[in-house]
């Protein structure tokens, strides 16, 4: 666009492409200067191709509360940091990270594909399928940060959204075993479901029953 617009300049401000400068909403060449908005209608369309993936890198921590009689898992705090290289647009950002978190609680607590013994899908719509809503979301802070711009494009971009998500599940499988430690609960299925939930605590503790030893015996 730069290059179409110093070409269109040239011919207007009589002077060579490569002497126009375009800076601080002008376009100067040596004889004059005109605004930029005077170039409203020169256009550009190129296409660019990089097979070079992009990725973040940051951390995720949870906060979590385990109640053993029902199973219920509640996060009471949640907080990501990422470097996502150069940041263009802070707001629509954090809005990727936000999202892509909810995304990711919503799979951990929510989403279940369920099959019958004959491979039929039983969870087919909506009202099977739960998905997480506003009043399920718990206090999220997301921290991105522009410390190192990524070298595999021009923008110095990274993937930021994917950031979110994907480290969702393990943060809060890990928050859940730390949290029932003195039972030797480990998780490591989704969703974390109640039922779910409820059902290792309850192998867990009927695992530690038949490892006790009988009374009187030595």
């Amino acid at each position: 666009m730069r290059d179409e617009i110093r070409a269109a300049a040239a011919a207007r401000l009589g002077c060579a492409a490569d002497e126009v400068r375009i800076a601080d909403g002008q376009v100067s060449g040596p004889a004059g200067r005109l605004p930029l908005a005077a170039f409203a209608g020169v256009s550009a369309e190129r296409t660019y191709v990089n097979k070079k993936l992009t990725y973040s890198y940051g951390s995720h921590a949870a906060h979590v509360a385990v109640d053993v009689g029902t199973g219920h898992v509640q996060v009471i705090d949640y907080v990501t940091v990422e470097d996502v290289g150069r940041v263009i647009n802070p707001a629509t950002l954090h809005g990727q990270v936000l999202g892509a978190v909810v995304q990711g609680l919503g799979s951990v607590f929510l989403e279940h594909l369920v099959y019958d013994e004959d491979a039929q899908l039983l969870t087919g719509s909506l009202a099977d399928y739960l998905l997480p809503t506003a009043t399920d979301v718990p206090r999220i802070r997301g921290i991105s940060l522009g410390l190192h711009r990524c070298p595999n494009n021009p923008l110095g971009a990274k993937g930021a959204g994917e950031g979110g998500l994907i480290a969702t599940g393990g943060v809060i499988a890990n928050a859940v075993a730390a949290a029932l430690r003195s039972l030797a609960v480990e998780p490591n299925h989704l969703p974390l479901s109640p039922p779910r939930v409820w059902r290792l605590i309850a192998d867990a503790r009927a695992a530690a029953a038949s490892h006790e030893p009988e009374r009187g015996s030595s």
